[in-house]
């Protein structure tokens, strides 16, 4: 992109910066890269220590390869600011660790050294590869990367094949051109029935989101994997031959696949990318009823449980719900097998399955009860106010004993709902109190099999959601009723920027955006309307003008103004849900005061919104909040209110008809002690008072041999806990 620099200031100032460098993927186009100029930039580091890790590069092969062949070398280069001891490098495969003593191989002595290990891979192996280096000082690095050595006799199900025309499947499909079918052989144009073949959350497909099997309603893409030999023996690009992704999943999207296996025990890998996601899980269920009818019955088999890997792609093994344990499968003749996505792909991040390759390892072997699935997986952050946790159980050539099940939480033994199936057991259980929120749970479940084998798991979790600080809490005693409210608006013409940005800009003291109006004034509800007034607009009747944003005496019109409410709001311990109807954008907060503007707990910037925002109490109070509401032009109303969870009633914040909502108070009556000598006499203040807010204590200085009463005005929702004088301090304590 060329451009002129005008005015000629820096776009980047201090602090942090990423230098990025975009990519045109297209083949035939010119030169492949962009060029991207970044200059004037001026860069400091702290100094370095007396003694840093060697460097790894020149890695090989290359991470997240995939069907390598077994007389794969792997070699890295490790460079040093002094000679690298033999003793100092090490290539772990799979746990298992070789040095030069056992098969490492090292160019001659000196700071710079390449690492080789030959012949020692195998074939059909998902391998995990730890490269070690330590120079003589014992500076330490590794470096972590992945590849597998499968071969193309597996048998490899892309994610894109699945299921058609109710049932109907091809054992063997061909690669044909983009556009092209559908045909016999191959799955490209073929239409899947819903709920038979698959499950999708889309009514209908969307244009140009499923080039492959555009009947469909799920979203497929072009991969970004490795091309497989398949794609290019059959032209590639060039011949508009593509490997699909399927992709942008919901919780509870499904696909099945039914394929002829040849009898044998299998071990399963799901090849996927997960892109700004910490973790994305899917199970494998086996349709044990008609495959070509709906309401299809299932059973669990196992998980994949994905974690973070960027654009590279990465196989995760089928394991037990726990993923400790790697689990084979045990499959013969046709056999219809069902992909169920548990972790949707959030709005700003990406999870690209690509296909699963089924590695034979053997015959049909016996195999015990297993944990099939956990819910919260492992090592993931669930956002809710219900948590729970839920286990599946299942059979297999022994059984689960129901009586034998335990499930534990944070070290307690806790009572679950168990119910016996046909196909195991599951395990439920609501947890009886809300974590704190980003704490790390822990969580063990075990179970006897029908021979007395125990069978368990161990896993962690981390509940999360949005809650107040109650170090926030004012202190005082309720005041004034009512919201403080601030508007300003800018002189007619003056066409603002939509963003919450310009509000903030407008409204904050020192706005360089010239005010036509400026006014403050105590509201009981925010239920505004620019235009009309008495008039229903949205949920709530009786829209009030706002106050000062009148042409007739401002001639500024009725646009460009922002809106700022202040309040205390008496919330008791629980959780809450908010809501927010406005035109143009909105943002709540509730932070230290309530001039903390970055606290923000809800927010839209352009446009219209009605939304809704869920948050906990964890402890009651008075707590500051504030409502900022900015009008750039057209239609401008706003409605702040509190949404029951249970029933969906709203009702606006503070309104004073309704005893069921929320108090709203303009300012706190702060803890005040006031002393006398006696008790008929006159109390006067105490000069030298500490309040506690966080520890609920009132400190007053006291005199041994003096005989004085006081007088404390607290927060009502303070009760006496204790009172005691400690070395001359009279010290009342609340809870």
């Amino acid at each position: 992109v060329a451009g002129k620099d005008d005015p000629k200031e820096p776009y980047i100032t201090k602090g942090y910066f990423t230098l990025y460098l975009y990519e045109d993927f297209d083949s035939k186009a010119p030169e492949n890269p962009y060029k991207i100029y970044y200059d004037n930039a001026i860069v400091f580091a702290p100094p370095l220590p007396d003694n840093v890790a060697p460097l790894i590069t020149d890695v090989a092969p290359a991470e997240f390869a995939n069907f390598l062949p077994a007389s794969t070398a792997i070699s890295f280069k490790v460079t040093d600011d002094q000679d690298m001891p033999d003793s100092g490098v090490s290539i772990s495969l799979n746990g298992v660790s070789y040095t030069v003593a056992n098969g490492v191989t090292l160019t001659a002595a000196g700071p710079v050294r390449t690492a080789t290990l030959a012949d020692k891979l195998a074939a059909n192996v998902n391998y995990t590869v730890v490269l070690k280096a330590t120079d003589s000082n014992g500076a330490s690095v590794t470096r972590t990367f992945y590849f597998d050595t499968f071969t193309q006799d597996d048998l490899v199900v892309e994610v894109e094949d699945y299921n058609f025309d109710g049932g109907s499947f091809f054992n063997g499909p061909v690669v044909v051109s983009e556009g092209t079918g559908p045909q016999d052989g191959s799955y490209s144009h073929q239409a899947g029935v819903k709920e038979i073949d698959y499950h999708d959350t889309r009514p209908t497909p969307q244009t140009g989101s499923n080039l492959y099997r555009p009947q469909d309603s799920d979203r497929m893409g072009h991969s970004l994997d490795a091309l497989r030999a398949k794609f290019a023996d059959a032209g590639g690009s060039d011949n508009q031959v593509y490997d699909y992704d399927v992709g942008d999943v919901a919780t509870g999207e499904w696909m099945n696949y039914t394929r002829d296996f040849p009898s044998g025990a299998y071990e399963v890998y799901l090849r996927e990318a997960l892109a700004n996601i910490a973790t994305g899980d899917s199970v494998l269920e086996q349709v044990i009823s008609d495959p070509s009818a709906e309401d299809q019955s299932t059973k669990i088999l196992g998980a994949f449980l994905g974690v973070r890997s960027g654009f590279q792609y990465r196989n995760f093994p089928l394991t037990d719900g726990g993923g400790l344990n790697r689990l084979r499968l045990n499959l013969q003749g046709p056999t219809t097998l069902r992909l169920r996505q548990i972790t949707a792909d959030p709005a700003d991040g990406a999870r690209l399955m690509n296909y699963m390759v089924f590695v034979r390892v053997g015959d049909i072997e016996f195999q015990r009860a297993q944990i099939a699935s956990i819910s919260p997986t492992p090592d993931s952050t669930v956002e809710t106010f219900d948590p729970s946790i839920l286990v599946e159980l299942q059979n297999k050539d022994t059984l689960v004993n129901p009586a034998t099940i335990r499930l534990e939480l944070n070290g307690q033994v806790v009572t679950p709902n168990i119910t016996s199936t046909a196909q195991g057991a599951t395990v439920a259980y609501a947890l009886a109190a809300l974590p704190a929120s980003g704490a790390l749970n822990t969580a063990k479940v075990s179970f006897k099999d029908s021979q007395g084998t125990e069978i368990s798991s161990t896993w962690s979790f981390t509940i999360s959601y949005l809650s107040l600080n109650p170090a926030n809490r004012g202190v005082g005693s309720p005041n004034t009723p009512g919201m403080r409210v601030h508007v300003v608006q800018a002189p007619s013409g003056s066409n603002l920027a939509n963003s919450l940005v310009r509000a903030e800009d407008q409204i904050k003291d020192g706005s360089t955006i010239e005010r036509a109006v400026d006014v403050v004034d105590i509201t009981q509800v925010i239920n505004y309307d620019k235009k009309t007034e008495a008039q229903p607009r949205n949920y709530f009747p009786d829209n009030a003008l706002v106050p000062g944003i009148d042409p007739a005496v401002s001639g500024a019109g009725l646009d460009d103004f922002t809106v700022e409410a202040t309040a205390y709001l008496q919330l008791a311990a629980g959780i809450y849900r908010f809501g927010m109807v406005s035109d143009d954008g909105y943002k709540v907060s509730s932070g230290k005061n309530f001039a903390d503007i970055n606290a923000a707990i809800a927010g839209h910037s352009g446009g219209p919104a009605n939304e809704t925002v869920d948050f906990v109490v964890t402890q009651p109070g008075l707590y500051p909040f504030r409502f900022l509401w900015y009008e750039r032009g057209g239609d401008g109303y706003a409605e702040w209110f509190s949404v029951d969870r249970s029933t969906g009633e709203r009702t606006l914040i503070n309104d004073p008809s309704n005893p069921n909502s929320i108090k709203a108070y303009v300012d706190l009556s702060p803890v005040s002690v006031s002393g006398s000598s006696t008790l008929g006499g006159d109390f006067t203040g105490e000069p030298q008072v500490t309040v506690d807010v966080a520890g609920k204590k009132v400190s007053v200085p006291v005199v041994e041999g003096q005989t004085r009463l006081f007088k404390i005005q607290a927060p009502a929702d303070w009760t006496l806990k204790s009172v005691e004088v400690v070395s001359g301090v009279l010290v009342v304590t609340y809870q």
